[in-house]
């Protein structure tokens, strides 16, 4: 007995199986795309007490702390405040890493006199983000071990 190939167009429809409701996952991470590790987080890691950083542009040089740091941005702790959208330079050292990017102020948030500033980095270096996403992957092994 020879059987015919079934093709996909000989199957009929499934009309009225439609999903009556909207399906949204959650996402882990709330709001944001990319997990981050914070400083809390980073001390026993790189066994430091805080990170300073410096961050510049045409009329500013500061030196702030880091708050918490993911492959595509950070946040950190200034004593000025810097206005959305504006553009800087910024410097650290995490352990023995030296990382330097360009980045972007996408907020900035008053917290008891002091200003808690998010950043998005530009154009990265591809080893920077490496080392940053493996810290952020170190931290979730230690939580296993």
């Amino acid at each position: 007995m020879i059987m015919d190939k079934v093709n996909w167009d000989d199957i009929p429809s499934l009309e009225g199986l439609e999903v009556d409701w909207q399906f949204e996952p959650e996402n882990p991470l709330g709001r944001r795309e990319w997990e981050r590790i914070i400083k809390s987080d980073l001390h026993p890691l790189l066994d430091v007490k805080n990170i300073p950083v410096k961050v510049v542009s045409r009329n500013f040089d500061e030196k702030g702390y880091l708050i918490d740091i993911a492959k595509n941005g950070m946040a950190v702790i200034l004593n000025t405040r810097l206005a959305e959208s504006q553009q800087v330079k910024i410097g650290l050292f995490l352990g023995k890493q030296k990382v330097l990017s360009r980045a972007v102020i996408r907020n900035v948030r008053e917290e008891k006199g002091r200003y808690r500033t998010g950043m998005e980095f530009v154009d990265l270096n591809k080893e920077y983000e490496s080392f940053i996403v493996g810290l952020i992957s170190s931290k979730g092994y230690k939580a296993l071990g």
